[in-house]
């Protein structure tokens, strides 16, 4: 007789085993699935990479074109700015977008960015007048009659080239004996954290770590060392105005009511400080970044206008002038003899600018 198997008998071994081998095979297949992921990934961060790479072997074709597109930007700026007889106020005089002022169109599989930001936005710390830098650090930073007469006359020690300290001040004298010892610097700031070597400034604005504390974070709002000149008050950020405007005879909220046909101040308001303030840009930050498929090559120019104002020509022998049309360089003495409409005074390669503020200008005045 057939022998038949009960409905809750226990399945056969050889059925297990075929079920614990396809679990086997359901595990092998994932971890091949999750290998070939991973190789996957890599081969990608590779191609990536080797790009990248690429950019520093074959550099020259892609470093050259995205200097070509910083002298585009210069050119614009240059350009436009003769327009209005060599005065450089705002973005909306119209150069700041290269690429459409010029028509420029990147060659195919390449594309270029351009920003240029106006960096005439903070106080000069290295050139600003001593009654100036009092009145800021007393209406901006509480500070007492007497912590801001010492702030200010050991800035005005560092930075002079003698070594007569001044009354509150400190010279080279009194940094012999710090340890390590160094000596004033008798030059401009090359940054801000330079104040950490300071008398009074590395307490008031560092901590005991000499790490910046919240005050030096205020004053990094205020100040710059890389400025010259006065602010612009045609990029002036509301945060800069309302610190100056403390104690002061004009109010933020009606700086700019005195903008009429123009979205821009040709001449600064009567009532405001020609000493903190101007119309016209003292500095540009220039930041084109081109990128050649995926990947990008950037380049991030401070540049300081140095125009040809309305009234001067340039030198009258420009290299190679004379009835003769022939392609000529021109002597040393003729190159030198052009005058280079920018000083550029720093320039990084993969390296971008800070982030652009907000003129305050722009909250006040309706701009199309």
């Amino acid at each position: 007789m057939t022998e038949r198997l009960h409905p809750n008998r226990t399945l056969p071994r050889a059925t297990e085993r075929c079920h614990q081998q396809g679990s086997v095979l359901v595990a092998v297949l994932a971890v091949i699935a999750l290998l070939s992921f991973l190789v996957t990934r890599f081969v990608d961060e590779a191609v990536e990479d080797l790009e990248y790479r690429s950019l520093f072997n074959q550099g020259p074709e892609v470093r050259a074109y995205a200097y070509s597109m910083l002298e585009l930007a210069l050119a614009t700026v240059h350009e436009v700015a003769l327009i209005d007889g060599g005065q450089l106020y705002a973005a909306e005089q119209g150069w700041g977008n290269p690429l459409d002022y010029t028509q420029h169109t990147p060659p195919k599989g390449w594309s270029v960015d351009i920003q240029i930001q106006d960096e005439s936005t903070q106080l000069p710390l290295n050139t600003i007048g001593e009654a100036s830098l009092n009145r800021i650090l007393e209406d901006s930073f509480d500070f007492d009659y007497g912590t801001t007469r010492q702030l200010s006359s050991t800035l005005a020690d560092w930075l002079d080239s003698d070594d007569s300290r001044r009354l509150n001040g400190a010279e080279s004298d009194d940094y012999l004996d710090e340890d390590p010892a160094y000596r004033a610097a008798n030059g401009p700031l090359q940054s801000l954290e330079e104040l950490r070597l300071l008398k009074v400034w590395q307490e008031e604005f560092f901590d005991a770590s000499g790490l910046p504390n919240e005050r030096f974070q205020q004053l990094a709002t205020l100040f710059s060392v890389a400025i010259t000149g006065p602010i612009n008050i045609n990029a002036a950020p509301t945060e800069l105005l309302e610190a100056l405007s403390e104690n002061q005879d004009w109010d933020v909220d009606r700086v700019f009511d005195q903008l009429l046909d123009r979205p821009w101040f040709e001449q600064l308001p009567v009532f405001l400080d020609s000493e903190l303030f101007a119309t016209e840009i003292s500095l540009l930050r220039v930041t084109v970044k081109v990128t050649r498929g995926t990947v990008p090559f950037t380049i991030s120019a401070l540049v300081e206008p140095n125009f040809i104002k309305e009234g001067k020509t340039a030198s009258a022998s420009l290299p190679g002038r004379s009835s003769d049309t022939s392609r000529k360089n021109g002597t040393q003495a003729e190159q030198e003899a052009i005058q280079y409409p920018f000083n550029i005074l720093h320039l990084t390669e993969h390296e971008s600018g800070s982030a652009a503020l907000v003129p305050a200008r722009y909250s006040a005045v309706d701009i199309d």
